[in-house]
């Protein structure tokens, strides 16, 4: 079986810093030692798909376009299968790709999944995935090192722990650093911090750390802040921590390749008891999270769904109550689960997951839009922005009647001066989301109360 996909072995994507690129280019890699490729460039349109024959495979695997094959395999009359993938949980990307997808499929087709949380996200919200056109597969595990269990300290003696991810509210880093003050006074002293990740904010970056938690009490070599680290840099990061922190309830979360990733380098990680961490982690290392019921969420935005309790947390690490590292859900990220998927073979396969966002979610519906104008709409867009055609876009933007100067300023900043690498996400669907369907907004449905503690780092 031959396969077609678009060559993401290429692009530079230096300064994006991003899971699901680094997945893209990884599968590649993995595709082009496994499998016959014929690789394309998707921006160069329909010609990308023209040569696949019948029986064989497109794997849309370049981010949120799969639309565009389903599109051009009807433009071409293709008899081939599609293979796409979602990497982002509420996002206007995914989830206008999977709505401009829907009157595309056909039998054979299938999409994949980070995690069940989210294929059952999906499921439940938008006719194009089913139980049967989807499946969890990310190949992931076999590109890791299998490290023996770190040896969690006593209670007793000095804990080390870690960070690593975006400094964002949506990441609940405000916690991380709230929780970690709290056990450093408690030891006192002998708790210590290490971070690495991009800071989304002034407030974190690390002048601004170091000045809020000494305000906390906390001497500045307690805490080290490393800024972003490539992939070979992981193994000396996981080298010098005891534990790993996960709080993340952002809204876009599917994963977090760092749960994994601490996991195979021998490092317990404490999680948010909501979302993907609840696949990946035993019970006893999950926190209690508290749903942000109270707030209308837009999918343009990445928030914090919730807020672990950090009394719970505190004692957890005080206590070192918790197991030490284990990769429970091994199938869904290895290579072969990977493969299977591609060649069609059904994946079926029984995941403990987190009902409670699901169940909970309400997601606006979409009013108005004709699919098949909004199909026609979207590839022009796409073909206009990627073969710099910018006349037409410009005006679009000029034109949009409810977007604010600075909106429309920002916009035309994407057409004028963005570099249109696919691998930029804040570039082709930005305009998706101006220009031809807005971000739906969304909300939880109240829950039992329960009280956590969050200290204000707002940002």
């Amino acid at each position: 079986m031959r396969l077609h996909a678009h060559d993401y072995r290429a692009p530079d994507t230096s300064g994006i810093v991003d899971g699901a690129i680094l997945m893209h280019r990884e599968v590649a890699e993995l595709l082009a030692g496994h499998r016959s490729v014929a690789w394309h460039d998707l921006t160069r349109g329909a010609e990308s798909v023209a040569s696949a024959s019948p029986g064989e495979v497109v794997y849309a695997g370049a981010g949120p376009y799969a639309f565009l094959h389903h599109l051009w395999r009807e433009r071409t009359k293709g008899r081939f299968r599609i293979v796409r993938e979602v990497h982002t949980a509420l996002w206007s990307g995914y989830w206008a790709q999977e709505e401009l997808c829907a009157p595309l499929l056909r039998p054979g087709d299938l999409v994949l999944f980070p995690t069940e949380y989210t294929r059952r996200l999906f499921i439940r919200h938008l006719a194009s995935v089913t139980e049967d056109n989807s499946a969890v597969a990310y190949p992931m595990l076999d590109r890791l090192p299998r490290l023996p269990r770190a040896r969690i300290p006593a209670p007793d003696e000095p804990l080390r722990i870690g960070y690593l991810g975006a400094l964002s509210l949506a990441k609940n880093f405000d916690q991380v650093l709230s929780v970690f003050a709290r056990c450093h006074r408690a030891s006192p002293g002998r708790v210590s911090l290490l971070c690495a990740g991009k800071p989304n904010h002034p407030r974190w970056e690390t002048d601004a750390v170091l000045a809020e938690l000494g305000r906390q009490g906390v001497e500045p070599d307690a805490v080290r802040m490393l800024g972003v680290l490539g992939q070979t840099e992981l193994a000396g990061f996981f080298s010098q921590i005891d534990v790993l922190l996960f709080p993340s309830t952002a809204s876009r979360e599917t994963l977090g390749r760092v749960v994994l990733e601490a996991l195979a380098h021998g490092i317990p990680v404490l999680g948010a008891d909501i979302g993907p961490a609840v696949e990946l982690l035993p019970a006893r290392n999950l926190v209690p999270t508290v749903l942000n019921t109270g707030t209308a969420f837009s999918m343009s935005r990445v928030e914090a769904l919730g807020w672990v309790d950090e009394d719970a947390l505190v004692d957890k690490l005080r206590a070192r109550d918790f197991e030490p590292a284990d990769v429970i859900a091994e199938s869904p990220y290895q290579d072969r689960t990977f493969l299977r998927a591609l060649s069609g073979e059904a994946v079926r396969q029984e995941i403990a997951h987190d009902a409670r966002l699901t169940d909970r979610l309400t997601v606006e519906r979409r009013k108005g839009v004709d699919l098949d104008r909004a199909l026609a709409r979207s590839e022009q867009i796409f073909t206009d922005f990627f073969r710099h055609r910018d006349d037409g876009l410009l005006s679009a933007v000029d034109a949009l009647p409810e977007e604010p100067a600075q909106g429309r300023r920002q916009l035309r900043r994407l057409i004028t001066e963005g570099s249109r690498n696919l691998a930029d996400y804040r570039a082709f669907p930005r305009l998706l989301d101006a220009l031809l369907l807005p971000p739906l907004d969304y909300g939880l449905t109240p829950e039992p109360v329960r009280t956590t503690h969050r200290k204000d780092m707002t940002a």
